[in-house]
């Protein structure tokens, strides 16, 4: 199979850069700025939530692209990307755990929260956010198993049931909560896992649209038309179903929608069809984007909830549109500190 030139993914080094970015401020104005903040912008930001979809298909389209082209390395590639994930969660896990231990030692612990905290951890994540590494891991692993054994095709119909599971538990939870018994239900597997959307309903069939878009791409190489009024279009959809579902059934939560399925094939396809060529710039980026995504509970939750009262709630509840600017810049500056000694010693490597 021919391999294309990585020179052709700068596009989506690039997107995931920004990407992280917004991820930053939607967080930041989600949970310190919302009602203070123009309309437009609030309801801008909360466009955050193509972000992970994006960066669970792009990592299943470049985790596959090696596996398809060798196919007999595809477990030892899968157990040596996982291992990879697993040592970064771990070393992230140590860092907030670390924040963690001071809140607990600043304001009380209960008994009852801190066994909470250890079942959150062992079956969902140690911290906010960075779900996001242990959910890619558990991901992978499902989607090379199905695929191996059952081939994309059935894999992708088994992926989109379990997506639309996992959209039973976030942005169409309404739907079992007329339910009494399944309410129930959903109370009892939050209480163990948090959310559906986690590896196995929401990582996993991102990961699989990846596997197919990089066997697609093996014969048949996009044209940026092509992609981009499919995308348009069915980012238009669903910006239309995520206000449908906040003023018609007040869902709290927009992050499973269905519509972001097929925006997200096209969305990738489409930074995969812009070719640009390779640089050290477009290297950065990749790192800074995984920086960013992990670091940024630093500054937004951890911090604050160790410091003395009222020194970063100055900077976080005070004026929005300087606190957007100052968080960014935080996060970044600290980004860019880690990519840069990351890649003076290999032992600081794992941060991103």
């Amino acid at each position: 199979m021919k391999i294309e030139n990585k020179q052709q993914y700068g596009a989506i080094d690039i997107m995931k850069f920004l990407c992280s970015l917004l991820i930053v401020s939607a967080h930041y104005v989600t949970e310190n700025a919302e009602g203070r903040i123009n309309k437009i912008l609030e309801y801008s930001v909360s466009l955050y939530i193509i972000v992970v979809p994006f960066f669970f298909c792009c990592s299943g389209f470049l985790i596959f692209k090696k596996i398809f082209s060798d196919p007999e390395s595809g477990g030892k590639r899968v157990l040596s990307y996982c291992k990879h994930l697993m040592i970064m969660y771990g070393v992230w896990s140590v860092i907030y755990l670390s924040f963690k231990i001071a809140e607990w030692m600043k304001s009380g612990a209960s008994s009852n929260s801190i066994i909470k905290y250890l079942i959150n951890s062992i079956f969902y994540s140690t911290y906010k956010t960075i779900w996001f590494l242990p959910a890619l891991c558990v991901g992978t692993i499902i989607a090379y198993f199905l695929i191996k054994h059952i081939g994309l095709k059935k894999t992708l119909a088994v992926a989109g049931i379990f997506y639309l599971i996992g959209a039973l538990g976030v942005s169409y939870r309404f739907i079992p909560e007329k339910s009494e018994i399944l309410s129930d239900l959903l109370s009892k597997y939050d209480y163990v896992f948090v959310s559906t959307r986690n590896g196995v309903f929401n990582a996993f069939p991102f990961i699989v649209m990846g596997a197919f878009i990089a066997q697609r791409r093996d014969s048949h190489r996009g044209k940026i038309a092509e992609d981009l009024i499919p995308c348009i279009v069915s980012g238009a959809m669903f910006v239309a179903e995520a206000f449908l579902l906040k003023f018609k059934f007040s869902a709290p939560n927009a992050n499973t929608l269905i519509m972001l399925l097929p925006f997200t094939y096209f969305f990738v396809s489409l930074c995969l069809d812009i070719k640009i060529s390779s640089g050290k710039w477009l290297l950065w980026m990749r790192k800074m984007s995984t920086a960013v995504f992990l670091c940024q509970r630093i500054f937004l939750s951890a911090i604050p909830a160790v410091w003395p009262d009222g020194v970063i709630a100055s900077v976080l509840n005070g004026n929005p549109y300087l606190g957007i600017v100052i968080i960014l810049f935080m996060v970044v500056a600290l980004s860019s500190l880690l990519v840069f000694i990351s890649q003076k010693n290999r032992f600081f490597s794992v941060l991103c």
